[in-house]
């Protein structure tokens, strides 16, 4: 099977986080980009080169955060993903020593692990003392299978069970408030709807799915910080090995 090549799979990568205005997951799916761009750089020593693992790749959206922070960037993921630099089958422990990475990045995979136990175990193995991970996963959000969908997490109980596998937590960032997700939620049943049923009505979802980007970015704006710590569609965990 031929390989696709590096031009293809950057553009897949940038494509994965840069949609279009009028695309269902537009708002959130930039608001997610944004916080990723400005929280990890922050969490860095500019001085400093990282070795990075990316657990669960998938199309490498974030590989580009790292620049100039990155020593390696070494991606690893499940099944045929000509994007990770090693594939590993469910469960298995990963071909490294222990402490081997300054940092690891997990972004969006966490909801979709069976057995987190595991998979949190090897995170905290291959980390040096003292090194970061980087965990997005989501707080509330409609059932998506990449194979699997498995769970969610409250802020309180994604907070405790980071902490119960050797991290202290140094920043939790809440990105989509309930308020806005509500709106998302609509939005991707009208989505769903046009595209299964009713195909005629596609050509009005456009206008309609950028008028509820806009009236979610209201809703997000208008919503209390300390009500989206508590309940958000997406959490930022930024935690540190002991």
């Amino acid at each position: 099977m031929t390989q696709p090549s590096k031009e293809v799979l950057k553009k897949e990568s940038e494509d994965f986080i840069h949609l279009k205005i009028w695309d269902t997951y537009y708002y959130s799916s930039t608001l997610l980009r944004k916080k990723m761009e400005g929280n990890i750089p922050a969490a860095l020593d500019k001085n400093k080169k990282y070795k990075v693992l990316d657990y669960g790749c998938g199309v490498r959206p974030y590989e580009y955060v790292f620049n100039g922070f990155a020593e390696s960037y070494t991606g690893v993921d499940v099944g045929d993903n000509p994007h990770a630099d090693i594939l590993i089958e469910p469960e298995a422990r990963l071909p490294f020593n222990d402490g081997e990475f300054d940092i690891g990045l997990s972004s969006q995979v966490l909801e979709h692990v069976e057995n987190t136990d595991s998979y949190l175990k090897e995170c905290h193995m291959l980390l040096k003392p003292g090194g970061l991970l980087f965990l997005s996963t989501h707080g509330t959000w409609q059932y998506h299978s990449h194979p699997v969908d498995v769970q969610r997490w409250t802020s309180y109980g994604l907070k405790r069970l980071i902490t119960g596998y050797g991290f202290d937590i140094t920043g939790f960032i809440p990105i989509l408030g309930q308020l806005a997700l509500t709106s998302q939620l609509r939005l991707t049943f009208y989505y769903s709807f046009v595209k299964e049923i009713f195909r005629p009505l596609k050509i009005l979802y456009y206008p309609l799915s950028m008028m509820y980007q806009l009236k979610m970015k209201i809703e997000d704006l208008i919503t209390p910080q300390r009500v989206k710590e508590r309940d958000s569609a997406y959490y930022l965990v930024i935690a540190k090995k002991k």
